[in-house]
């Protein structure tokens, strides 16, 4: 599980990253601020469900090592909703892009994939 958390972190930096490039732009390009908006929308809670996803894992693994013998959820619903509330606010807000808020709940999952296969290069070596 040390390795998830490594990912989970490593993915929060990046991400964090974009976030703070993002509204940099969005406070010196006045042009692409519905887009910008958009997209820090999205990736804000798309890097939430990405920290909610890895806490579930982390509670499924350790209910797996207890032999307990309980239904679990991973909380879809609660990611749904999550995903589901960002694009109907930016649905209801004309100066945000709802494409962009929508590709932006992705980014954080995706850079799940190129931070894990680095991960990986690194441990084997």
């Amino acid at each position: 599980m040390n390795d998830l958390t490594s990912i989970v972190n490593a993915v929060s930096r990046v991400t964090i990253l974009l976030l703070s490039a993002l509204l940099l732009g969005w406070a010196f390009s006045p042009d692409y601020r519905p887009i910008l908006s958009g997209l820090i929308m999205g990736m804000a809670a798309g890097l939430f469900n990405v920290r909610f996803l890895s806490i579930k894992v982390r509670q499924l693994a350790q209910l797996a090592v207890s032999q307990d013998n309980r239904r679990y959820s991973f909380g879809f619903i609660t990611r749904l909703c999550t995903g589901f509330l960002i694009v109907v606010i930016a649905a209801k807000l004309e100066q945000v892009s709802l494409g962009a808020t929508i590709a932006g709940l992705f980014i954080p999952q995706l850079l799940t994939i190129p931070v894990s296969i680095i991960f990986g290069l690194r441990n084997n070596h």
